[in-house]
């Protein structure tokens, strides 16, 4: 299942006050849409592709929030790209399997460029990155 192309069309991030204890962080992923899409695999030929369009959020409570809008070329065999968006045309959701495979991809970008502005702006992190600890 190969992603051609990705890119953040989208990024905002604010904080707003202090984050307390009190405040929890609270994410968000959605896919929006699923287009036909053509790509050109040469000189004189186009292949039928999908352009999907996709939101990752973090909401900081009353500290903050980030906004992550973007999108994601798949590019597959013209079986699987019609089979795809028939079933996301009939019910807006993607199957198991490649549903799995793109929001672990979302993620993946997403969390790196998430935790790179939250850096930025003194948001904490919204994951728990590994640290070492002396033995007693």
């Amino acid at each position: 299942m190969p992603i051609v192309g990705f890119g953040f069309d989208k990024i905002n991030i604010e904080k707003k006050e202090q984050f307390t204890k009190e405040d929890k962080i609270n994410n968000n992923i959605r896919v929006e849409s699923l287009k036909e899409f053509k790509i050109k695999t040469s000189d004189k030929e186009e292949s039928d592709a999908i352009l999907m369009t996709f939101e990752f959020g973090l909401d900081y409570g009353k500290a903050g929030n980030l906004e992550l809008k973007g999108h994601i070329i798949f590019y597959d065999n013209e079986e699987k790209v019609k089979e795809l968006l028939v079933s996301w045309t009939k019910n807006k959701k993607l199957p198991p399997d490649f549903g799995t495979y793109i929001f672990n991809f979302i993620m993946l970008k997403s969390n790196v460029k998430a935790l790179e502005l939250e850096e930025e702006v003194g948001l904490p992190l919204h994951l728990k990155l590994p640290r070492f600890k002396i033995k007693a």
